[in-house]
């Protein structure tokens, strides 16, 4: 709750701007001037029934102030624009000359009853405020924001017709709200936590400071400066800091029946305030700022993760693909120089001019003189092999750059939990399963063939991510590649959604953020969208 500086400590709902454009006098230009003040005849009786010219003036002021805001002002000569006063003059009192006047009271009210009468509105009124507090609780567990709870009782008194009270009133309501509110929540956190728990949250308000400065939570607020391996590791042991607090609020939060958005407003509070401010609060209401402050901040964690692992993952395969096509485009450069070279040592064996009583060794000789001994040995051998693939060499730099993988990826996945929808997903079987080798300190190549999960590997990756027999027959795992080609499939699948990250927020399911099916019915009678609460009779389609 923002509460004002001065000593009336009254709620502040709208900033000086906004309540100017929901309370203050309009601010016409010349066009709306013309449009709020043209009158139909309805409208122009309603003022013909006053008494005096200065009577009519108010009445006809207050008809164009209430069309443009659907409120009623007291019109004073130095709160009204001289040249509203004017226009209207001009064009309704042509032949007289007239002045605006303070109002006797009976005459004030009189004019707001009628209007309000003509329009359809009616008074705001002492009876109307328990129905309007009791709106302001229930958008209170939607978004405890002051101005967002304001702006939708507005709308609902309009909608209902009902000319909105004043804004000492709306801070009285919203204030109600929001201290009903606060006692719940109050009277949950004490009943819920346990001993253990209370001494976690009380750990981490023993020193002055923000919560940065706590021993506890090592600049826990503080993202990384970058993605290398010591800035990860710090991010990790921040997340595993908040695990307990994080499972407790996972578990807790739920069942308080806290919006998203007023989770992310406690959080940002517990950041907001000092120690030494949460210390002098109600135990119970620092208590569940820091448990929103855990339960967002771990999630937040495990998305600089994903953007580390995605951002060296990307950095390792752009790197290892241009290293293979300069590997792929020297190869073929090197074969295209040796080509006319060993073309002109194969032209030896059928030169007419060569004798076949030659001795060999002087052929021989003629061919070194084409071509060095030890590059034609290497040329021959080229010769022999398969032609070099881009693909391989592609495999090859990758068992280069395998330490950076196991340095900067493999810590990062492992400390991720990463799910499916389907259960039998095999990308999630290959990472539970290489976490379990690694937790045994094993590579991937001595486990068992059989033990890889099933559909992780194409037949046409088994040349790369096997070693074969002369049969064709995997009989051993390429580990390091296969640790590789795992987390790309990561990767990808996380980005197009077939794989989420628990405990995040930007890499969930998408499921998780809809209304489960048991809440979906109550959830839509609180909402006032005709088409949804009764799509018959918005559609114009009589019910039965």
């Amino acid at each position: 709750m923002i509460m004002r500086a001065d000593s009336s400590k009254r709620l502040t709902i709208f900033t000086e701007a906004e309540k100017l454009a929901l309370y203050g006098l309009p601010d016409f230009d010349d066009f709306q001037r013309a449009e709020f003040f043209a009158f139909s005849e309805e409208e122009l009786s309603l003022a013909d029934r006053r008494q005096g010219n200065f009577e009519r003036l108010h009445c006809l002021l207050q008809l164009g102030y209430f069309k443009a805001k659907h409120a009623f002002f007291s019109l004073t000569t130095d709160m009204v624009p001289a040249e509203d006063i004017g226009f209207v003059a001009e064009r309704y009192f042509p032949d007289s000359v007239v002045q605006l006047r303070p109002l006797r009271p009976s005459e004030f009210y009189a004019q707001r009853a009628e209007i309000a009468r003509l329009f359809g509105f009616r008074l705001w009124s002492a009876t109307d405020r328990p129905a309007l507090v009791e709106a302001a609780m229930e958008l209170a567990r939607r978004d405890v924001t002051p101005s967002f709870i304001g702006l939708e009782l507005l709308g609902m008194l309009k909608d209902r017709k009902i000319v909105r009270p004043g804004y000492t009133t709306l801070q009285s309501v919203i204030g109600a709200a929001l201290t009903v509110e606060r006692k719940r929540l109050d009277h949950l956190v004490e009943t819920a936590l346990d001993a253990q728990t209370i001494k976690a949250l009380r750990d981490l308000l023993v020193r002055e400071g923000t919560l940065a400065d706590l021993a506890a939570l090592a600049e826990l607020k503080k993202d990384a400066r970058n993605f290398r391996h010591k800035m990860m590791m710090v991010e990790r042991q921040k997340r595993t800091t908040l695990a307990p607090l994080y499972r407790t609020a996972k578990s807790l939060l739920p069942t308080f029946g806290i919006s998203q958005q007023n989770i992310t407003r406690y959080a940002d509070l517990a950041l907001f305030y000092t120690i030494y401010d949460l210390r002098r609060m109600k135990p119970a209401q620092a208590y569940l700022y820091l448990l929103c402050y855990a339960w967002q901040r771990f999630r937040q964690l495990s998305d600089n993760l994903v953007d580390a692992f995605d951002h060296h993952l990307s950095h390792i395969e752009d790197e290892t693909k241009a290293k293979s096509m300069e590997a792929f485009v020297q190869a073929q450069a090197k074969r295209q120089q040796e080509a006319p070279r060993v073309g002109r040592v194969l032209l030896l064996y059928v030169d007419a001019d060569v004798d076949d009583a030659t001795p060999f060794g002087m052929v021989r000789k003629q061919a070194f003189a084409i071509l060095p001994r030890e590059a034609l040995l290497s040329a021959g051998q080229r010769l022999c092999e398969e032609p070099v693939n881009q693909m391989e060499l592609r495999w090859n730099e990758i068992d280069r750059a395998a330490p950076r993988i196991k340095k900067n990826l493999r810590p990062l996945v492992m400390a991720l939990d990463v799910s499916a929808v389907s259960p039998a997903n095999p990308w999630c079987a290959a990472l539970s399963w290489m976490r379990t080798v690694f937790a045994c300190e094993q590579p991937l190549s001595q486990r068992p063939i059989a033990e890889v999960p099933t559909g992780t590997i194409p037949k046409q990756l088994h040349r790369h991510l096997y070693v074969l027999n002369e049969a064709g027959t995997p009989v051993r795992l390429r580990g390091d590649r296969y640790e590789f080609w795992i987390y790309r499939q990561l990767s990808r699948r996380l980005a197009t959604g077939e794989l989420a990250v628990d405990d995040s927020l930007r890499h969930r399911r998408f499921g998780d953020e809809l209304v489960s099916p048991e809440q979906t019915a109550a959830i839509l009678q609180t909402l006032t969208i005709p088409w949804v609460t009764n799509p018959a009779e918005a559609s114009g389609i009589p019910s039965f």
